[in-house]
């Protein structure tokens, strides 16, 4: 975990998405380096959350990243106790700020599924609306011998009206100023293609951008800062997972009155 005071010079980013969309994969090539486990993208590799400080590679100037990598955070068992410690453990990662979450998703599966709905929901409630700002969107898979061929689906993500961030602003009630950065990347031979290289530093300067538009500061808001003062361990723990169980009673109250 990333603690007060320490290196300033260091982004704190994390990525969140569904079971194969490459989140681990995307980690991996911003450190140029086997990092984060990865695996097939049919079953989830990634079992608990996960944080590691290391130089961003490939990028015009020195820089760390504090990397977190999360497993499913919501899902149909949402009241388990271990999908519970783990949502736990990724709050308290998040305490001393962030500068970026990654929305990660496969271009080959554009579609905002009910498992992101749900995690983007929650952060909306735990959070607040300036998470937003935060956000950069990240589809994977976009691999430089194939991208010729995934142009339709491209397309249907940048379309202005009814594309992919129109549609998340309609459902998350999003003013229409919202216009997070939009990063289509392969994660492959990071090392030796100047492509994937390329599309690595631009995801490098669009956490650069999140961080600027809040005067260089980290993301935080009022519910973080009250884990961050909570001076018990176990209290923290305690705070976040009735904060999490609230958060999601008042979501399950307002699908049933749709």
């Amino acid at each position: 975990m990333l603690q007060t005071g320490e290196e300033k010079n260091t982004y704190v980013v994390s990525s969140l998405g569904s079971v194969g969309t490459g989140k681990s994969s995307l980690l991996n090539a911003i450190t140029g380096e086997y990092t984060f486990e990865t695996g097939d993208g049919t079953s989830a590799t990634t079992k608990s959350v996960k944080g590691i400080t290391k130089e961003w590679k490939f990028v015009p100037s020195l820089k760390y990243c504090h990397l977190i990598d999360t497993p499913g955070l919501i899902d149909s068992s949402v009241q388990d106790r271990q999908v519970i410690q783990e949502m736990t453990k990724y709050f308290k990662s998040l305490q001393h700020g962030i500068s970026a979450f990654f929305l990660v998703f496969n271009i080959n599966d554009i579609r905002l599924d009910a498992y992101t709905q749900n995690m983007l929901v929650l952060f909306h409630q735990l959070l607040g609306k300036d998470f937003w700002n935060f956000v950069v969107i990240v589809f994977t898979h976009v691999d430089e011998d194939q991208r010729d061929d995934l142009e339709d689906n491209i397309d249907a993500v940048t379309e202005s009206q009814d594309g992919f961030v129109a549609e998340i602003r309609r459902i998350y009630k999003l003013p229409k100023t919202f216009q997070p950065s939009i990063i289509f990347t392969s994660t492959q031979n990071v090392k030796t293609s100047s492509y994937t290289r390329r599309h690595i530093r631009e995801l490098y300067h669009a956490v650069g951008m999140c961080e600027t538009r809040n005067y260089g500061k980290r993301f935080t808001c009022n519910w973080l800062r009250q884990i961050l003062v909570i001076p018990n361990e176990e209290q923290k723990s305690s705070f976040i997972r009735e904060s999490i169980k609230d958060a999601w009673s008042s979501m399950s109250s307002a699908c049933q009155m749709q």
